[in-house]
């Protein structure tokens, strides 16, 4: 916009200064012209009352004069020329001036000499004697004036060019510099009443753009919000296999951990199944896959994107499978376990049916069943206890609950096994109050007490220490017993799971004991520990969080 203002100011002073050379040119020359022949008029009326001697002599003292006087006969013969020899002169006759004054006594004509671009003016007038007296004075054309001043109208028009220059710039700035200075980001004020709709309309688009970008944002954010939240890793790339984006989970699938994104995916990853999924995507085919990798399980799904791309999915569904697999382990051990003493009952009472048994023997017999009985409620009792516990413990059940106390109940509610055991046990601590379910921590006591006393030796030990504090209560319990060897310790919290099935019928447990209290720990927002040594002892440590 500045150099078009710029050249348009230094065309139109350009423009004008010609204009004005040539106009007063014009009216120069004009006026010259006007000023000759009126001074030749008033020089032939003159000259017109003289006789030929007195033209003579008058010529004869102006030498330098640059008047021609000529007189011409009616014949059109030139009979005197102040100039040239009458000799040497044609008829005069023809001439424009000389016909003119012949015929009505004045005459006057105009005449241009190419060759010395000068112009002659005539002008003649009839005298008395009948002869014709001319008077002639040339003068230079317009063109001859204008060769003469072409210099000056050059140094003229270099001088004002100049001067012109100078001034459009300062010009050009001065109407440019509000335009310039305008505040985009303020509110808009035209700084010329001829740029008002130009700015208004371009405060409307402003404020249509700013409420597209904060659309734009406030929609990326949300995407982004989502894509670096969520758990499943997300992977889109366009149709040459370029990264438009991939979030964190993507990334630590991929392994990656610098900047991706505008790099190929081959750059990064070679997985031939992937790559030919991902290239089947992109033609439009939906695809999906399982992928084991570091010990998890990814559901992969591939899908076509709309603006030519795809989109990658990456699930991790290793909790879901393994929750599947031990639902349906659950189930076949459940069927199992209810099924063994049922089949005893069953056999038994068959037995007892049929009169297949003694007098004497029949009351063993109600004894078994009787034994099965109670161990399948209590292995009904544990299923629905956990399945409790699955579903999360109901929080408007919690109370201030002194652990002391239940420690020290639960030791009496088992005080005849371990009297028959011969076990010698020890409680340590004093008075240890945490917001828990009451009854969930008399289970936990009683699970860990009782297999302490299950699983120790004759005449062993069991020591139950409480602490606490501001932030924390710490829970322990030790016994003297057989220990766990080191594989099995990561699993004796696992559903119906027995280090010694064997034995572990023969002390009457449902092997849901342990399972059930690491649900009432994780329930209450603890941690769980084991400690154990082979036929030394085991210690399960506790810690609530206050």
């Amino acid at each position: 916009m500045r150099k078009r203002i710029f050249l348009n100011l230094m065309c139109v002073t350009i423009i004008s200064l010609l204009v004005t050379v040539i106009a007063l040119s014009m009216t120069f020359y004009y006026q010259l012209a006007n000023t000759i022949q009126s001074e030749l008029r008033q020089r032939v009326s003159y000259i017109a009352e003289m006789d030929t001697e007195e033209i003579e002599w008058m010529i004869q003292q102006n030498k330098q004069n640059t008047e021609r006087i000529s007189i011409i006969a009616v014949d059109g013969t030139v009979i005197f020329d102040s100039s040239v020899g009458i000799d040497e002169l044609e008829n005069h006759l023809d001439r424009e001036e000389v016909v003119e004054a012949f015929t009505s006594g004045i005459g006057e004509s105009k005449r241009y000499s190419d060759t010395l671009r000068q112009e002659t003016y005539y002008y003649a007038i009839l005298l008395q004697d009948g002869n014709v007296l001319r008077v002639s004075r040339t003068s230079s054309s317009i063109i001859g004036i204008f060769n003469r001043l072409i210099p000056f109208i050059l140094l003229i028009f270099v001088i004002i060019s100049f001067f012109a220059y100078f001034l459009a710039s300062k010009l050009t700035l001065r109407i440019v510099k509000p335009i310039n200075t305008v505040n985009l980001n303020a509110e808009l004020i035209p700084p010329y009443d001829e740029l008002s709709p130009f700015v208004k309309t371009i405060a409307e688009q402003r404020q249509h753009i700013q409420q597209q970008v904060a659309d734009i944002e406030e929609r990326t954010n949300t995407i982004s919000m989502i894509m670096e939240n969520t758990q499943e890793g997300i992977l889109i790339v366009d149709e040459q296999g370029v990264i438009l984006s991939i979030n964190n989970s993507a990334a630590s699938f991929f392994g990656i951990t610098e900047e991706t994104t505008g790099r190929n995916i081959l750059e990064i990853y070679r997985d031939l199944e992937i790559i030919e999924h991902i290239r089947a995507a992109l033609s439009g085919k939906h695809s999906e896959i399982n992928i084991n990798k570091e010990e998890r399980i990814y559901r992969v799904y591939f899908s076509p994107a709309i603006d030519k791309g795809a989109i990658v999915l990456f699930v991790d569904i290793t909790e879901r499978i393994q929750a599947e697999y031990m639902r349906q382990e659950f189930s076949a051990n459940v069927s199992h376990e209810l099924k063994t003493p049922l089949t005893s009952i069953y056999g038994n009472a068959e037995l007892l049916e049929n009169g297949m048994v003694k007098e004497e023997d029949k009351k063993m017999f109600y004894t078994k069943i009787k034994d099965e009985s109670e161990r399948l409620i209590a292995l009904i009792d544990d299923i629905l206890l956990l399945s409790r516990l699955d579903e999360n413990a109901d929080k408007s059940h919690f109370e201030s609950v002194d652990l002391y106390v239940v420690a020290k109940e639960t030791l009496k509610l088992l005080e005849t096994k371990i009297n028959e055991n011969e076990i010698e046990t020890k409680l340590i601590g004093t008075s240890c109050c945490y917001f828990a379910n009451k009854s969930l921590m008399t289970e936990l006591f009683y699970n860990l007490i009782e297999n302490a006393v299950k699983y120790n030796k004759v005449g062993g030990e069991i020591t139950i220490e409480l602490k606490s504090d501001e932030k924390e209560v710490q829970i322990m319990i030790s016994d003297t017993g057989v220990g766990i060897a080191p594989e099995d310790q990561e699993r004796v919290f696992e559903r119906f799971y027995r280090v010694e099935k064997s034995r572990s019928k023969d002390t009457g447990g449902t092997g849901l004991g342990l399972a059930i209290v690491k649900h009432i720990v994780l329930t209450h927002g603890g941690t769980l520990r084991l400690d154990s040594v082979p036929h030394e002892g085991t210690t399960i440590s506790i810690l609530f969080s206050r």
